[in-house]
């Protein structure tokens, strides 16, 4: 705290002195002067070495100081916070200074350790993307709508959908692309890739794109051809390898989930040699942690299932565990022998619909979901909370 407020006193002199310099000019700022003024209140932020929840407190507690007039900005996709925190983050991205060390990434996560987390319906939070790479959250999820077959709109419900800035691109595919060019930029043809946490870059980003739309085979199209080319492209996805039969790892890797395509045929774009004819498939599924069978472990990376069906499948019910407060051994037992199933195929796990109230009883759920059953990505919407259970 002590911290921030020197933060903040430093932040108050800043501004004073700059309206004074306007109030010596005799003028009002015209939007030249606030443009500047916002470049150097942006890349005074990074002498502080705030990064991970430091950061994101800061933000908080200063936007009034840190803000501009939302008439001088020229995008307003989540909110202006949002936009004040994107352009700090990236800020100076497109530079023709190839420095990683003073990358988006560093001013994300720096001396923050990836923790496995799932960001649940990540584009509901005040920063979508931003905030859990902020945490170390090793993987981010994403509901996708399919808008006359031409655009993928982000969003939990379709009655509130924005196809102009809401959108897969914006929101995810295209910030992922920018701060993976940045930390790749010394060697951007080396077949190793930094991804996009500071402390880990071997460490990738599980990226869940949870399908609402009924025509999910035209949403996967979309998806391939749009959105996910540039970072394949770029060779920022991680891919199964027909020839080798092998998973290659790269920094992000790309989650199906929902109403998906399962048919290997729509999934490789009817080629014998995958979507793109390169040997390679840059899509996994998510598999049925109830329904496991040894085909997913080439097509799925992950499997999950609702807490509700997994303790209904040990014989028990949310509802019991939830009044009792915690899983008794019997359930922990059912529930981690399944998760072990699940590891023998090498597939990650992810239960998710746990109780959310009240606190002791999410804590201490999460606590037995995360070291009794020994699964392994912790689905919790209170991120903070999240990363002291790890």
């Amino acid at each position: 705290m002590l911290r921030l407020k020197g933060c903040l006193i430093i932040l108050i002199g800043y501004v004073v002195s700059v309206c004074a310099l306007f109030s010596s000019r005799g003028r009002n700022p015209s939007l030249a002067d606030w443009e500047k003024l916002k470049d150097q209140k942006l890349s005074n932020i990074g002498n502080f070495g705030l990064t991970g929840h430091y950061l994101l407190s800061f933000f908080q507690e200063n936007l009034d100081l840190l803000s501009f007039p939302e008439k001088n900005y020229h995008h307003t996709h989540v909110s202006l916070y949002y936009d004040v925190f994107k352009e700090y983050i990236l800020h100076n991205i497109n530079s023709k200074k190839c420095l990683p060390v003073n990358s988006a990434i560093s001013r994300l996560n720096k001396d923050v350790n990836p923790i496995p987390v799932h960001s649940h319906n990540d584009y509901w939070r005040k920063l979508p993307l931003f905030e859990g790479l902020a945490y170390g959250a090793r993987s981010t999820e994403a509901d996708v709508w399919n808008i006359d077959g031409k655009i993928l709109a982000v969003g939990h419900n379709e009655a509130y959908l924005d196809p102009v800035e809401l959108t897969l691109d914006k929101l995810y595919t295209g910030p992922l692309l920018s701060i993976l060019d940045e930390v790749n930029c010394l060697d951007s043809d080396s077949e190793h890739k930094n991804g996009v946490f500071f402390n880990s870059p071997e460490t990738s980003l599980f990226f869940y794109i949870d399908f609402k739309s009924d025509d999910n085979e035209l949403t996967y199209k979309l998806l391939m051809q749009e959105y996910l080319k540039p970072l394949i492209d770029s060779g920022y996805l991680t891919y199964y390898d027909m020839n080798k039969d092998e998973i290659v790892w790269k920094p992000v890797t790309v989650v199906l989930t929902g109403n998906y395509p399962t048919s290997l045929h729509v999934l490789d774009n009817e080629n014998d040699d995958g979507y793109f004819k390169s040997e390679q498939r840059f899509a996994f599924l998510d598999a049925p942690l109830l329904d496991l069978d040894p085909k997913y472990s080439k097509l799925s990376v992950t499997t999950t299932v609702s807490f509700d069906h997994l303790m209904k499948h040990c014989d028990s019910d949310l509802w019991k565990v939830l009044l009792r407060g915690h899983m008794d051994s019997n359930e922990i037992n059912c529930a981690k022998s399944l998760i072990e199933d699940s590891h023998a195929l090498k597939l990650e796990t992810r239960i998710w619909g746990a109780p959310t109230w009240p606190a002791n009883t999410v804590k201490a759920i999460s606590h037995q979901i995360v070291h009794d059953l020994g699964s392994d990505l912790l689905n919790l919407d209170n991120l903070f909370m999240a990363s002291s259970l790890i």
